[in-house]
């Protein structure tokens, strides 16, 4: 039952992050290179990347949550810790 909640955490999670992160405002792809803008209240962002190497020019203050990838991570986590817990508390319920 814990791991089923585990896991379950961190696929809700994970979703939840990837789901509510913030859209780049413009995204090109010219050939290899993906170019994205993404603009905010705080500033702005441009990215540039060809696969393998990228590179991010940024104006104003930055969060660690505007990356999708990081969001998604940080609600994985945070959806796993929950389900553990969650995991925890159902399973002392049982008398065994």
């Amino acid at each position: 039952m814990k791991i089923l909640l585990l896991v379950l955490g961190l696929v809700i999670g994970g979703a939840a992050g990837w789901f509510t992160a913030p859209e780049p405002s413009a995204q090109v792809d010219i050939g290899p290179v993906s170019v994205e803008v993404d603009r905010d209240q705080d500033g702005g962002s441009v990215t540039a990347s060809d696969g393998d190497r990228s590179v991010e020019i940024a104006v104003g203050d930055q969060s660690m949550l505007d990356d999708r990838n990081t969001r998604t991570g940080i609600f994985a986590v945070g959806g796993g810790i929950i389900g553990l817990l969650l995991g925890f508390v159902f399973g002392r319920s049982r008398p065994a």
